[in-house]
């Protein structure tokens, strides 16, 4: 098993607002509710998420901070 271990930038904070673009051409916004460690010491980001297109609600999501670096990598200003 491979593990990719990336630095995760470290101005995620709670408030901020990231941008990505999918595959389908939609456009995901996340915005961050709060930034944590589990018990294991890895650092997450729990986030709402707003999807660009028709017939969608925003949803809550849980990700580690690696990961949702990796997504979301366009930060917006609010």
């Amino acid at each position: 098993m491979f593990l990719r271990r990336q630095k995760a930038p470290a101005d995620i904070t709670e408030g901020s607002v990231y941008r990505r673009t999918t595959r389908g051409k939609s456009v995901e916004t996340a915005r961050v509710l709060a930034v944590s460690k589990d018990s294991v010491g890895i650092t997450h980001v729990r986030f709402s998420v707003h999807y660009e297109r028709v017939d969608t609600a925003d949803e809550l999501r849980t990700l580690a901070l690696s990961s949702f670096a990796e997504l979301f990598s366009e930060r917006v200003l609010a």
